[in-house]
């Protein structure tokens, strides 16, 4: 039974690492949880923050860069 419990707590390590490598903070994951709490029994709940923005205007014209970060989370069978 330990080696199930070691390899679980290495995949939530593992996904831990990559969800902030992509920028998703704590106030993503809470607006996602609140959405479960909200609706039990949903099939998906999903999140979309800007994360970055970068403006630069000159001689009439404009460049935007943006960062969006979705988070989803699905039932899956």
């Amino acid at each position: 039974m330990e080696m199930h419990k070691e390899k679980y707590e290495e995949l939530i390590r593992r996904f831990s690492q990559e969800l902030h490598e992509v920028g998703v903070g704590e106030n993503l994951k809470g607006l996602v949880k609140d959405q479960c709490d909200r609706t039990p029994n949903t099939a998906s709940a999903s999140v979309d923050v800007v994360t970055d923005r970068f403006t630069y205007r000159h001689d009439g014209y404009m460049i935007e860069a943006v960062r969006t970060v979705k988070l989803v989370v699905k039932k899956s069978d």
